[in-house]
């Protein structure tokens, strides 16, 4: 099923992404929850690295932004590894995501352990020309309190046309 997603920012720019996360990190800080795991933004965080195996483009020049450009054949995805990280005390992860011009691309959202990614999944369609905060509970992709090494957003049986990620945690 698909998440509706609520709308961030419209219009064509792919910018102010960076302030908007910025200041929830800070509020999430002073509320005395954990600090969130920053995988991507802007830039790698230490540690991660991309095993995608679809076309990915690191630090895109959009504005004052710098996210993920993805784009590939059926069923290519956006792999972000790193040494197993224990998600006790975390329960979601979250991102910003933009369809790029066409939007609609059918996404599946996934963690890997061992190296293997998990069949579990949450559903997105990105939409067209605009960023959208995604929060994915861990639970329902298999990755609470457990090793996950990995961040997947896979496309599915169809080719699907440039979008873009950035400021990506777990929470």
């Amino acid at each position: 099923m698909f998440k509706t997603l609520s709308l961030l920012l419209a219009g064509a720019a792919l910018t102010g992404v960076g302030a908007i996360a910025h200041a929830q990190t800070a509020n999430a800080q002073t509320a005395g929850t954990m600090a969130p795991i920053v995988i991507y933004n802007d830039g790698l965080s230490e540690g991660w690295q991309s095993q995608s195996w679809a076309s990915v483009a690191m630090q895109v020049q959009t504005g004052s932004a710098q996210p993920i450009k993805i784009e590939g054949g059926p069923w290519s995805a956006l792999w972000l590894h790193h040494a197993p990280i224990y998600t006790k005390g975390y329960s979601k992860i979250t991102f910003y995501i933009n369809g790029g011009v066409d939007g609609g691309q059918n996404l599946a959202v996934k963690v890997s352990i061992n190296g293997k990614i998990l069949d579990k999944a949450d559903m997105i369609q990105p939409k067209t020309k605009a960023w959208d905060p995604v929060t994915i509970p861990l639970k329902d992709i298999g990755g609470q309190d457990v090793n996950i090494d990995g961040i997947v957003i896979q496309g599915q049986a169809d080719a699907y046309k440039p979008y873009y990620v950035d400021r990506i945690e777990i929470e």
